[in-house]
């Protein structure tokens, strides 16, 4: 080679690694590659179902951070459906705003996180129960959308479904043809019962009856149609730790959910609980060693958490003419999230898992001034919604450089 073509070649890779490191900086997602067999999926979303488990903590339970990377996927890949629903109203906590549930009766609400509670097999990470002789749930949507299939976990005696007038499946070892509902029950892959519901018709509400105690667990809903089936998983001040309690609340999602690409958004009550880099580490591989014993196919993609901080000290101050005394609260980084957030990044770049670098993309993003809520933990509906759409901005430049 000339000297003159060598330099040319020199500078063509210099510029290409460059721009290749600015894509990267832009999007944040690293190590893509490990997310080419979901990517390859999603070139076969218009003839199949893709699914896909956003689990997490808070910042995944009220919703707006996985709508926010549902919504454009759905729309660009197509829709299957809400996926999974719990009755997050009736357990007396926050959910997401595109359904509701309402009963007959008060529920009782157990979560994973809770101290005492040493054994959590749902897929929700948490369960509504009651020893009444005639429950009843019902789900609406909100806006109405069509659902033609509705599989609901739990444990307990056979369930009775009524939608828009059905009632059938009075025996769990039945399947029954009714009014153009079609029930299945049958032992499920970790409760005592599960049932299949169809819809020959599409409904956007359903009843749930039960003739005695129960416990339930959620639903998967679909519409029918190929596309992307998103669920979102959270609990209020979850850790890896609590998902992986005996009973193992990820193993039961696996196999549930059967989900091609499982998005991990856990970290922040780590860096707020004091727990080190080699918990960290232990709990994770817990975790991915639960996924691919039920879900081996399954692409994993972690995100590491956002630079929320702590409050630092109440300062005194008056407002002028005023003799009463207020105090405004200060605030500071929390470096604990920092040493959580390497330990998650180091993990990933040893076990070859792709992640998205939230941490990294907040300080370079000025919109994220006016994302957080009052505790500058968590944030408000505007910067959940802005997170998702980055990561969902990063998730389709990844596939548009896996098809080029």
């Amino acid at each position: 080679m000339r000297k003159g073509s060598y330099k040319a070649a020199v500078l063509v890779l210099l510029f290409t690694a460059v721009c290749g490191g600015a894509q990267a900086q832009r999007k944040f997602l690293y190590n893509d590659t490990a997310l080419h067999r979901f990517y390859a999926l999603l070139r076969q979303a218009d003839s199949q179902v893709v699914s896909i488990l956003h689990l997490g903590d808070s910042h995944v339970q009220a919703g707006f951070l996985p709508a926010a990377v549902a919504t454009p996927l759905k729309a660009q890949f197509g829709n299957a459906g809400p996926g999974w629903v719990f009755p997050y109203n009736l357990a007396g906590t926050n959910g997401p705003d595109g359904y509701r549930w309402s009963s007959n009766i008060r529920w009782e609400a157990e979560r994973v996180v809770e101290r005492g509670n040493s054994f959590m097999e749902s897929p929700a990470g948490m369960l509504i129960r009651t020893s009444h002789s005639a429950p009843v749930l019902t789900f609406s949507s909100k806006p109405a959308m069509p659902l033609r299939s509705a599989t609901c976990f739990y444990k307990g005696p056979a369930v009775e479904v009524n939608g828009a007038g059905i009632i059938a499946g009075e025996d769990a070892a039945a399947v029954e043809k009714m009014a153009g509902a079609t029930v299945g029950e049958t032992s499920g892959p970790f409760t005592e019962n599960q049932a299949r519901i169809e819809w020959d018709t599409a409904i956007t509400t359903f009843t749930l009856r039960w003739p005695g105690a129960v416990m339930f667990y959620g639903a998967v809903l679909a519409n029918g149609e190929p596309g992307i089936l998103y669920h979102g998983i959270g609990v209020n001040g979850a850790q890896f730790a609590h998902y992986n309690k005996p009973g193992n609340a990820v193993a039961a999602q696996m196999k549930a959910l059967a989900p091609q690409l499982v998005i991990l958004s856990l970290g922040t009550n780590e860096a707020f609980g004091g727990v080190s880099a080699a918990q960290l580490r232990q709990e994770m591989e817990t975790t991915v060693a639960a996924i691919r014993q039920n879900a081996p196919e399954a692409c994993l993609l972690f995100t590491t958490p956002p630079s929320g901080m702590m409050k630092k000290r109440q300062v005194p101050y008056r407002k002028k003419g005023s003799r009463r005394v207020y105090y405004r609260t200060t605030y500071a980084r929390n470096p604990q999230v920092a040493v959580i957030r390497e330990a998650m990044v180091q993990y990933c770049k040893e076990n070859g898992f792709a992640w998205w670098d939230l941490y990294q993309a907040m300080p370079q993003d000025k919109r994220f001034a006016c994302a957080w809520s009052g505790d500058r933990v968590h944030f408000n509906a505007y910067g959940y919604t802005l997170q998702g759409t980055l990561l969902y901005e990063a998730l389709e430049a990844g596939y548009s450089a896996f098809n080029h």
